[in-house]
């Protein structure tokens, strides 16, 4: 029989890291900012920051359903790491007037620092903002709206190919189709992922598959650096869908150097993209970004307005067609509007629909970003909820912990889109809804998602009936890996057209 054995030093250098960690997290509760012993948290969690990551990593994303039981526990407050806490009060964190940085240990896990999601400082993220803001502003969307509303077209013609045979995956056509808008109004161009069958196209794949990496890359860095150098065929041989990210990669890398090229390539374009801002800033004040600068740019709207968009109308199909009240009430409301369904309804008159927009209101609230957006205080010191914040502090609250507050949404659990109908309603969104986040750092493509909202449900709803095919509230049940993740069943449906 084997005995395995080990020499003297192998012993001697796991005692050593053993007490590296241990001097560690004993320096940790002494010299950390004295303020913080006062915010309520587990001890281990002061200690060190492997607390976090041990149910971030794990416990698969695992997370935020332990900060639920952590803040029940504790309250409003909690302390979740040696220089960290989570506290109730969202306009102090990213309220207008807030000075906080992102937080880099996060946001670097990204791998796109030069992008206007991943830019730490806020006056150099306000500069790119200036820059982008015209293509994304209300006016830009409704000129571009034809753009959005082909691919609309294009996924209700997909789906009811389905009619009278096998169940639609939903999950995934939504998915593709936010991919393709999403392309298409940002660089003129497409990936046609909503021809590949069954709507599973390689660059899709790679980027829902990239989301579930994120806590790998926050805790362990050097691995992002180590699959860049590695060889194209080691990396497909150890994740086949990183060809996906590969093919994407290049597909950006052609388009871009196109460009900088020929810029004149620009002028005979579809419309206007993203490039034509970035290249061609409108003030002097605003200099070209650099190639590097423009693949982050380019990466980051694709991997933010794809899934986003997707998940928030996947839920809402869901929850509308196994509830015979809530699409009864739609469906009247969108057939009063809307008699003749071979006659297109815009963004315009669809935004007007009352219910349409409870609806679309209640799928937000249930299918936000997961993860606490952690920011750094600073300059100086700051009062959060009774609490005295250091400068260099992380503080964070997620969104989930405001949607789904009891104390402001009578049954958080439940999608009731009458929560947002009738006065009251007024005032619980302007304090309560912020889906897109608030203040200098909030979401610079809101007007387009809106507009992507109001056509995909509006489309999909008036002309098409479907039926939930083996999917239960059991396969909404998501891992926190800053969007949601699903790991069971995803929504199929069996469709038919509506008349």
């Amino acid at each position: 029989m084997a005995v395995l054995s080990f020499p003297p030093h192998a012993f001697g250098a796991i005692w050593l890291s053993l007490s590296f960690y241990i001097l560690l997290a004993v320096r940790n509760l002494i010299y950390r900012p004295s303020a913080l012993r006062s915010v309520p948290g587990p001890l281990l969690a002061a200690c060190t920051h492997w607390y976090t990551a041990y149910f971030d990593l794990v416990r698969d994303g695992g997370f935020l359903k332990h900060l639920e039981w952590l803040h029940e526990k504790y309250g409003p407050v909690v302390r979740i790491g040696p220089n960290e806490a989570d506290p109730d009060a969202f306009d102090s964190i990213y309220g207008a007037h807030s000075t906080f940085v992102k937080d880099p240990v996060l946001y670097k896990a990204f791998q796109q620092d030069l992008s206007s999601f991943g830019l730490l400082d806020p006056r150099e993220a306000r500069k790119r903002r200036e820059i982008l803001s015209p293509l994304f502003s209300r006016r830009a969307t409704l000129k571009l709206e034809h753009v959005i509303q082909q691919k609309v077209d294009k996924l209700i013609n997909r789906v009811l190919r389905y009619e009278g045979n096998s169940p639609c995956n939903i999950f995934m056509a939504v998915r593709s189709t936010t991919l393709d808008i999403i392309a298409s109004y940002c660089f003129a161009q497409s990936f046609d992922t909503m021809d590949h069958p069954e709507f599973r196209h390689p660059i899709l794949l790679a980027i829902l598959s990239g989301i579930s990496v994120i806590w790998t890359l926050k805790y362990f860095p050097f691995l992002y650096y180590l699959s860049e150098r590695a060889p194209g065929w080691l990396m497909h041989r150890i994740s086949p869908v990183s060809k996906g990210y590969t093919e994407l990669f290049a597909f950006l890398s052609r388009h871009l150097d196109s460009i900088l090229a020929d810029p004149t390539k620009l002028d005979v374009a579809d419309h206007e993209t993203i490039f034509h801002h970035l290249l061609h800033p409108s003030t002097k004040q605003h200099n070209i970004p650099s190639r590097k600068s423009l693949l982050d740019e380019s990466l980051t709207l694709l991997g933010a307005g794809s899934e986003t968009v997707g998940n928030v109308v996947t839920t809402g199909v869901f929850h509308v067609f196994r509830n015979k009240h809530i699409s009864n009430r739609l469906m009247m409301e969108l057939d009063a509007a809307w008699p003749d369904r071979s006659h297109s309804v815009g963004f315009q008159s669809l935004e007007k629909l009352p219910y349409l927009t409870a609806v679309i209101k209640e799928s937000i609230r249930m299918a936000g970003v997961a993860t606490p957006l952690p920011r750094v205080v600073g300059p100086s010191d700051v009062c959060i909820s009774g609490y005295t914040m250091p400068a260099g502090t992380v503080v964070s609250l997620g969104i989930t912990f405001v949607h789904e507050n009891r104390k402001i949404f009578e049954e958080p659990d439940c999608f009731l889109p009458e929560r947002w109908l009738g006065a009251i309603s007024k005032e619980m969104e302007s304090k309560y809804f912020v889906p897109f986040s608030r203040g200098p750092r909030m979401c610079l493509g809101m007007n387009l998602a809106w507009c992507e909202l109001y056509l995909l449900f509006g489309h999909l709803f008036r002309k098409i009936e479907m039926e939930v095919h083996n999917t239960g509230i059991e396969d909404f049940e998501y891992r926190q890996h800053w969007l949601p993740v699903y790991r069971k069943r995803q929504l199929h449906t069996r469709v038919r057209t509506r008349q």
